[in-house]
């Protein structure tokens, strides 16, 4: 049997909206460990090789990349959505959507949390690309459109 194909819940893989890059990283592979496996406490990411480890609850990690070695490691690739938002105007389009305070003391680079994003339970590790502020946000597929609509809605009103 053939292994099926990835389709994403989100609807456009890059969307520049101005201030604000929103870019679909679905295909991502992600990955559960409760095995101790990497050094980073909670609230925090770190990267190990071509991955990125982040913990928003204790004694539990999600891995973005290479599967991690351990036994007790679950993939949810298909199971979360996962979109990236980055550029100048990306902090203040998620701190209107969320109740995180999103400041540079508050939300270093690598910080990790879990959250409502417009209504929608979400993991979201900061993740910056070349300086610039970038959200890596998770979700649960069954919302991912309904999240990137509403995001994509924001950001072309700011």
């Amino acid at each position: 049997m053939a292994e099926p194909r990835f389709a994403s819940p989100i609807p456009t893989v890059v969307e520049d909206l101005g201030a604000v890059q929103l870019v679909d990283e679905s295909a991502r592979l992600k990955w559960r460990t409760w095995d101790d496996l990497f050094s980073v406490g909670l609230g925090r990411g770190g990267r190990f090789g071509g991955s990125l480890a982040f913990s928003v609850s204790p004694g539990e990690w999600i891995v973005l990349g290479d599967r991690p070695d351990g036994s007790e490691v679950v993939d949810i690739t298909h199971v979360r959505a996962a979109m990236r938002l980055t550029g100048p105007g990306a902090r203040a389009l998620l701190g209107r959507m969320c109740a995180l305070d999103l400041s540079d003391a508050m939300t270093p680079d690598l910080a990790a949390a879990r959250t409502l994003v417009a209504g929608v339970a979400t993991e979201m590790v900061r993740d910056d690309v070349e300086g610039e502020p970038s959200y890596l946000l998770l979700m649960s597929r069954s919302f991912a459109r309904s999240l990137h609509e509403r995001l994509a809605s924001a950001a072309q009103q700011s």
